[in-house]
């Protein structure tokens, strides 16, 4: 019994740190850093941890095989690359709670590809749960209101597009875990996603000064703890908290992450939610508890 709270303590915890996730971009934003810039250091920093607790814990363990390469690079570029800029746009271009909110579409995108991509059976309770996100989605962008959208529809859609690869990360990560362990799984879907960022952002015309730490410095304590914190520590704690509890349930305590992030966006930003978007908040959490559920 003591073993299964501390596991849920663990989950809260991660749940807490990723909901922190929004605000550190804010300060990373407002320090002049961009979208692409950010993201190539989250990516970075944390792979870099990564491999050094991979190197010190288990060196020889860190052998793929060739054919097993574009599994981690399909991974990274993904799960990584793309859902790291889609959910940083989101931030940037709405409000912290709604990006929060639509990044919880992931369960209702995956549950709508496997019935499609893999032929699983859409049942009442993964129709149900489709249902309640299309809808709390609707509410939460202010769908009801278009002339006062918060933000504007490419943040919305940077937001739905953070669900979709963020649900696309349990399908990829599912399929690696198949032959190894999470740290090495780890430690290759974020180094792919850090070169495919790179790459991403020269092929935009970025130019390169602008990834040197020189043209970061302003906001490198807010970048240290993107990389470190919301993202390598929010890890490891997660997967502890897996090994101590089923993962349906860390899934159910993980939802606590839009809710702090809300909290903090109004505490920190002042930002605040109408009741109708704070009802459509409501209905997405429940889609994504549905869709768990139904699994």
């Amino acid at each position: 019994m003591r073993d299964q709270t501390s596991g849920y303590v663990l989950v809260l915890a991660a749940a807490v740190l990723w909901g922190s996730l929004g605000v550190a971009v804010r300060f990373t934003t407002a320090a002049g850093v961009g979208v692409f810039e950010a993201s190539v250091w989250r990516a970075g920093l944390a792979f870099l941890g990564a491999l050094s607790a991979a190197l010190v814990t288990e060196p020889r363990a860190l052998a793929v095989r060739a054919r097993d390469l574009g599994l981690f690079a399909a991974y990274g570029f993904v799960s990584i690359a793309l859902f790291f800029l889609a959910y940083f746009t989101a931030i940037e271009r709405t409000t912290v709670a709604t990006a929060a909110v639509l990044l919880y579409t992931a369960p209702a995108w995956v549950t709508g590809l496997s019935a499609v991509l893999f032929g699983e059976e859409l049942s009442p309770a993964k129709g149900a749960s489709l249902l309640l996100a299309f809808v709390g989605c609707a509410l939460v962008v202010r769908a009801y209101e278009p002339t006062g959208l918060r933000g504007d529809w490419l943040g919305v859609t940077a937001g739905l597009a953070s669900g979709l690869t963020y649900g696309l990360y349990s399908i990829f990560g599912k399929l690696a875990l198949r032959r190894y362990p999470p740290l090495l799984v780890l430690v290759y879907a974020l180094g792919f996603g850090t070169v495919f960022l790179a790459l991403l952002g020269l092929a935009a015309g970025l130019p390169p000064r602008r990834f040197l730490p020189s043209s970061v410095a302003p906001a490198m304590g807010s970048l240290l703890y993107l990389g470190l914190v919301t993202t390598l520590a929010a890890q490891w704690l997660y997967v502890a908290g897996l090994r101590r509890v089923q993962a349906s349930r860390a899934s159910i305590v993980a939802t606590a992450e839009p809710v702090v992030a809300a909290v903090l966006g109004y505490v920190v930003f002042g930002e605040t939610l109408e009741p109708l978007q704070l009802a459509g908040g409501v209905l997405v959490l429940a889609a994504a508890l549905t869709a768990q559920a139904s699994r």
